[in-house]
């Protein structure tokens, strides 16, 4: 331990690697452009939910009627949704020491969890900020 400790430098290599399962910064990489690739990533997979939405508004009318009345949307984004989050992290995993399938699985379960948060605060406001007809009960 003395010895690693006295090339902070390398120790803080190793602890990113053995312990929090990063690999260790390149300083040939550029922040402008991870920033870039990050936002059109974000950009590109944030229109998987509404995919189901935009290609069922795109059927006419009468066939789109029928096919709302069995909410069909909601059930295809979601799930293509969660398929999306698990290649994802599956993706990720080649930029960690994790398993493929393992991160997968945590990323997945992250999305469920914060999609589950929404809603509940979604459903919450709705409830008890507005009515049923949809205006305010009281002012914020």
């Amino acid at each position: 331990m003395r010895t690693t400790t006295k090339y902070p430098d390398i120790f803080m290599d190793q602890m990113m690697y053995y312990e929090l399962g990063f690999m260790p910064l390149n300083e040939h990489e550029k922040p402008a452009k991870q920033g870039v690739v990050t936002f059109f990533a974000f950009c590109l997979f944030g229109l998987v939910p509404l995919l189901s939405y935009v290609l069922f508004g795109l059927l006419p009318w009468e066939t789109y009627d029928t096919i709302n009345n069995l909410n069909l949307s909601f059930p295809i984004s979601c799930i293509a949704t969660a398929i999306t989050l698990f290649v994802l992290g599956a993706v990720k995993a080649n930029f960690s020491c994790e398993k493929w399938f393992l991160s997968g699985v945590k990323v997945t379960v992250m999305g469920a969890m914060a999609c589950a948060a929404s809603y509940a605060i979604g459903y919450l406001v709705s409830r008890y900020l507005l009515g049923e007809d949809g205006t305010e009960l009281c002012e914020l």
